[in-house]
């Protein structure tokens, strides 16, 4: 069993520690503005059947689709089918199609083939469209990455546009 909730406050540092160890300094945001419960993105977090945290999921909502922004499941908990239950769980929690960023097949880590992989096995189709996320901050590179959706109707160009100015806040 998986529970899917707004993180605990008392699993910050865990989830902290999980993100800096799960994502190049590239592709991350500053915490603070992911710990911010205020603002966007919520975070939730991932609670096996002993309550214990397993990892969390960063999500951005708008009207027509979510976007994940992180999802990290922790190392000692894969391989159970948490992450598996943790993305059906969300898709059903927010009833919309959701948008997410992969890196490509081809990239030098193995695990991208992997991550690729499990997406399918959950529902997503990675879309044939140029995409590049851009820097989360001044000196850090712009990433070359690819689009997963778990409804192809959606239009990539739109769902560009929407994560660079609303997410990056990029001007496209």
């Amino acid at each position: 069993m998986i529970q899917l909730r707004l993180i605990d406050t008392a699993d910050l540092q865990s989830a902290e520690s999980l993100y800096i160890a799960s994502f190049p300094p590239e592709e991350r945001r500053p915490w603070s503005q992911i710990a911010d419960t205020a603002s966007e993105p919520a975070l939730y977090g991932l609670y096996d059947g002993d309550n214990a945290f397993a990892g969390f999921i960063t999500v951005w909502i708008f009207g027509a689709f979510a976007y994940v922004e992180h999802f990290a499941v922790d190392p000692s908990k894969r391989g159970g089918g948490i992450g598996a239950k943790a993305m059906a769980e969300l898709r059903h929690m927010l009833g919309v199609p959701v948008v997410l960023e992969v890196e490509p097949s081809d990239h030098p880590d193995p695990m991208a083939a992997r991550r690729i992989a499990f997406y399918v096995r959950c529902g997503f189709t990675l879309l044939d469209y140029p995409y590049v996320q851009p820097p989360y901050a001044p000196g850090l590179p712009s990433v070359p990455l690819c689009l997963m959706v778990s409804d192809t109707a959606l239009d990539p160009s739109d769902i560009s546009a929407t994560l660079h100015t609303k997410v990056y806040k990029q001007a496209d």
